[in-house]
């Protein structure tokens, strides 16, 4: 079943809960949403009349990024600001069995493969990261985006300067465009 998902981040709210550790990220006003448990530290809530992102939960904010991302803690507020200029869009088609995923508006780009039936989506001006597709997706959609996810993961914790290539890259571009890296799994 072909489908295009597109987000905004517009109304970008954040509380965080000293006591408890916990930060709570909002887009846009209260709404009904299911909460989909991604790790034991994350929660994203979705609507369920519609899918879209409204809002996420992050347990032990603080007791986890102060030891791999301190600069997550410090420019929060910058990071939160940024949210709200973010944009994804998620497009399924049957035809091609291909799911896409980008940043921003389609522009010049090149692909550069990842994995089997993974690839990184570049802009031919900067040659940044602006997006991914996952070929094969009714057979393998799953597994790929577990290896996309778990390499992601292994970059965002690993020491400083220890990883580096297309898994690094790609946990860079989530954290400039999007500030959350397991945002993908709404893509799962």
């Amino acid at each position: 079943m072909a489908f295009v998902i597109e987000q905004r981040f517009e109304d970008t709210q954040y509380g965080y809960d000293r006591e408890t550790d916990v930060l709570y990220i909002s887009f846009g006003p209260p709404r009904p949403a299911v909460a989909l448990t991604v790790e034991d530290w994350l929660a994203i809530r979705i609507t369920p009349s519609a899918p879209q992102i409204c809002g996420l939960t992050i347990i032990g904010f603080k007791r986890i990024f102060s030891r791999v991302r301190p600069d997550l803690i410090e420019e929060l507020l910058e990071r939160i600001g940024r949210l709200e200029k973010a944009r994804f869009h998620v497009d399924y088609s049957d035809e091609t069995d291909t799911l896409t995923f980008r940043f921003e508006e389609e522009q010049p780009a090149y692909y550069e493969r990842f994995s089997d039936n993974i690839y990184l989506e570049r802009s031919l001006v900067g040659g940044e990261i602006v997006g991914f597709k996952i070929t094969r997706y009714t057979e393998q959609g799953a597994a790929a985006m577990e290896k996309l996810l778990s390499s992601m993961i292994e970059a965002l914790f690993a020491v400083p300067g220890t990883v580096s290539g297309p898994a690094d890259a790609l946990t860079r571009a989530f954290l400039e465009h999007l500030d959350i890296a397991r945002l993908l799994s709404i893509a799962a």
